[in-house]
């Protein structure tokens, strides 16, 4: 027996993980650890296509003879989890035909150092360790993928200090990226073994909030589109001898299976799209080997106040080999289903997506670019948070491929 059900499963695990029957999940989690079960509700579902759902909870537990409650947060997850990684606040559940683990935050059986993470004195003795001379006041998470990656902030007496927290396997490349990206990345002040790298407050405004900051009717021109080009262009070259990771497009089969199982989206319409994008995929040119981002984004590109220039880049953890269509496909569909994600802050914003495509028509194939950020935009369709959400994202993945196919020439 494996540890979870097949990738394509994801339908049988978040009914299982969001319905009623999460209660007797939890009550069991809760009884291993000498506690009972109280209130509960589901917080958040992370459904990663073709691999795990983890979904979070926030319970009420009661302890010794009941008398005292206390709210906890548990997640549980379909992942395997290899055996050293299961210990204390971690439970194993097994009924014969499925297996899941629940633990109590912050005891990721994947990110060992997430509790340190989150404790200020043992962030103010690391960085003081570092040769840094300030005190950490507080700390709130910012992002937190279970099992992959957290990011916090720590609040200091000198101002802010971010916290990534990773597998501990992955720490030394992630500090390793942040060196070779100097100039760009945030300066790494301290990392430890555990997985935890604590970074300096990066410089500059996110596209996405120079977009939100604009008038409808500026955001067509929120930005030059030959400054997102520049900073790609500016990418170490020694990036290229780092391990390469598959583009999203890549990977657009799982995604629309993702999509249509958690989302029930129509089956046809999901396939026939990944069909498409990994026909160009298969046919059209990528263009040479350069360095790449990797999720080169509206939230993870930084601007300095002029506008003209990108200051920072975030999330460098995918810096490496690969295709700058794929970098380029990356902005132009977050930027694509920004609109929908909240009109009130993006409406206008398709403006700019038309500039972009016709800038980067410039340097990479059409088609390709094309075909390749539909691919992306499926790939946030199978994470959407609603059923209309992902509806209107496949619909603007559909628009993008329909325009990679009207540039194909005729036969």
């Amino acid at each position: 027996m494996t540890d979870t059900c097949a990738p394509t499963d994801h339908r049988t695990w978040l009914d299982l993980l969001t319905a009623d029957d999460a209660g007797d999940v939890l009550a069991a989690a809760l009884g291993a650890d000498g506690a009972s079960l109280g209130t509960w509700r589901v917080d958040r579902v992370h459904a990663r296509p073709g691999a795990e759902v983890t979904v979070g909870y926030d319970v009420v537990a009661a302890r010794g003879d009941g008398a005292v409650e206390a709210a906890e947060y548990l997640l549980a997850t379909t992942a395997p989890l290899p055996p050293e990684a299961i210990g204390p606040g971690v439970a194993r559940l097994d009924d014969g035909e499925r297996v899941l683990h629940v633990w109590r935050h912050p005891a990721d059986p994947m990110l060992p150092g997430l509790a340190a993470a989150g404790d200020t004195a043992e962030l103010t003795r690391r960085l003081g360790a570092a040769g840094h001379d300030e005190q950490v006041d507080a700390v709130e998470i910012v992002a937190y993928r279970p099992l992959r990656r957290a990011v916090l902030r720590a609040r200091t007496t000198h101002g802010a200090v971010y916290v990534k927290v990773v597998r501990p396997d992955r720490a030394r490349a992630l500090v390793r990226r942040h060196a070779l990206l100097a100039e760009r990345a945030p300066r790494c002040l301290a990392w430890a073994a555990d997985g935890v790298v604590l970074l300096e407050e990066a410089r500059g405004r996110s596209l996405a909030q120079v977009l939100a900051a604009a008038p409808p009717e500026r955001r067509a021109t929120a930005v030059d589109p030959h400054v997102l080009l520049r900073a790609l262009e500016e990418l170490p070259a020694a990036a290229t001898s780092l391990g390469r990771r598959p583009a999203w497009a890549e990977r657009v089969g799982r995604y629309a299976r993702t999509a249509s199982e958690v989302h029930g989206l129509d089956p046809e319409r999901t396939a026939r799209l990944a069909e498409a994008v990994a026909d160009a995929v298969a046919t059209r040119d990528p263009g040479p080997v350069v360095a790449t981002h990797g999720d080169f984004h509206a939230a993870n590109v930084l601007l300095d106040a002029t506008g003209e220039r990108v200051e920072t880049l975030l999330d460098v953890d995918t810096l490496g080999p690969g295709h700058r269509v794929d970098d380029l496909a990356c902005v132009v569909a977050h930027l694509a289903v920004l609109p929908g994600l909240s009109p009130g802050d993006y409406a206008g914003t398709e403006g700019l997506v038309a500039r972009c495509l016709a800038a980067f028509d410039d340097v990479v194939d059409p088609v390709a670019l094309r075909s390749r950020a539909a691919g992306v935009v499926l790939s946030l369709a199978s994470g959407a948070a609603t059923r209309e959400l992902a509806e209107a994202w496949l619909a603007v993945a559909e628009r993008l491929v329909d325009a990679g196919r009207d540039l194909r020439p005729a036969v």
